[in-house]
């Protein structure tokens, strides 16, 4: 893991949050028009950066986030989650477990429509 990939997580934490949620919009949308297999690379290099912050940071980040992906189009939806479900299989244990957990949260803190929308790419990606 590069350790710019390192900064720029502890970056994005420090933005406010409409800065950091337009940045990770852009990122999202850059991995959505990736072939499948780099979306799954380049996640899976993300989620490997967010790891090495603190567990508030990282959270943070999960949140916003999940909040852009529950804006964005339903086959982006789907598309980015089938692909970040992939990513956090390779991960270790305790960072699938984290990341797991973190993305709970962040769902929680959604509207009820952005909730069931997000849920329901998960579905599809799912099956």
């Amino acid at each position: 893991m590069s350790m710019g990939m390192k900064d720029m997580a502890a970056s994005l934490v420090a933005l406010d949050e409409d800065t950091r949620r337009t940045m990770l919009g852009t990122r999202l949308q850059a991995f959505a028009e990736m072939a499948y297999e780099e979306r799954v690379k380049s996640m899976v290099e993300m989620l490997n950066g967010i790891h090495s912050l603190p567990d508030a940071d990282h959270r943070v980040l999960v949140n916003s986030r999940t909040w852009v992906l529950s804006q964005l189009p339903h086959d982006t939806q789907v598309a980015l989650v089938r692909a970040q479900l992939a990513a956090v299989a390779s991960l270790r244990p305790v960072q699938r477990q984290r990341e797991t957990q973190a993305m709970q949260a962040g769902m929680a803190a959604l509207s009820d429509d952005a909730k069931q929308r997000l849920r329901a790419a998960i579905q599809e990606a799912q099956a």
